[in-house]
């Protein structure tokens, strides 16, 4: 046997056993690796082609177009529809209807109630004797006088005119800078718009020397939300002009009616 055709196996394992063990496996390697490289090949080729059959079994036909639809393009959802409350039935009260009674005859006389004069009846049937009047009887006689009615006078008085020395507490520009700042500042509440709550809320607050508002409360309520912007308008407004007592500042109270109108 010539040198080529020996490999290492029979030199490594010659004069030794070679019926198991280390000869046998070194032996079958190559075969072995031979059969698995081609099982390997095998499995990545079956999955290759398994996986391309799968595309074209889902992949979309190139004949149906897609349709993209904008928001824009949609048609308006329809209208809700409102269910019909039927208004709630007030029952009435059905009259009484009296039946005609037939009028039981007695023997004993039924007294009818005497009618009450009239006053200009009795003021007609009253005879006023004047003082200048001549009065004739016995001596005997007993004549009353009857004095005409007293006739009281109607004094009109007018109401005090206001003391010059007191000013009361104002808003910086008057009433109608007071206005204009209530009605570019005023939230309305949008629950009372909604139920068209309209009115007039009061409310009275102090003013110290200084001009500062303090403790102010609702004296007339409309709304709970409305009373609540009234006092926030309150609350936040610039500093006043205090009130005045004989050229001096004092503390003073102020009501102020705060409208709410829908326009």
């Amino acid at each position: 046997m010539s040198m080529s055709k020996i490999g290492w196996d029979e030199i490594i394992f010659e004069n030794r056993n070679r019926d198991y063990g280390a000869y046998i496996l070194r032996y079958n390697y190559p075969r072995n690796l031979t059969v698995s490289t081609l099982i390997v090949i095998v499995i990545f080729l079956s999955s290759m082609l398994c996986t391309q059959l799968f595309k074209g079994k889902h992949q979309p036909d190139a004949s149906k177009k897609v349709t993209v639809i904008n928001y824009s393009q949609l048609a308006p959802p329809p209208p809700i529809e409102k269910t019909y409350v039927p208004p709630k039935t007030i029952k009435v009260a059905q009259e009484k209807i009296q039946k005609y009674v037939a009028p039981k005859v007695i023997k004993e006389e039924v007294k009818e109630e005497e009618e009450m004069p009239t006053i200009e009846e009795v003021q007609k049937n009253i005879d006023t004797p004047t003082m200048d009047a001549e009065v004739q009887g016995s001596g005997n006689a007993q004549v009353e006088v009857v004095s005409p009615p007293h006739v009281e006078e109607i004094v009109q008085v007018k109401p005090p005119e206001p003391d010059p020395t007191i000013k009361q507490p104002e808003f910086p520009g008057g009433d109608k800078a007071l206005a204009k700042w209530l009605e570019s500042h005023m939230k309305y509440p949008a629950v009372a718009t909604r139920m068209g709550i309209q009115g007039v809320v009061i409310v009275e607050f102090t003013v110290d020397i200084k001009g500062h508002i303090y403790d102010a409360s609702v004296v007339q309520s409309l709304h709970r939300l409305c009373d609540a912007e009234a006092l926030r308008l309150v609350t936040t407004m610039p500093v006043w002009l205090p009130g005045e007592s004989s050229g001096k500042k004092v503390t003073a109270k102020r009501k102020l009616p705060i409208p709410f109108t829908l326009g």
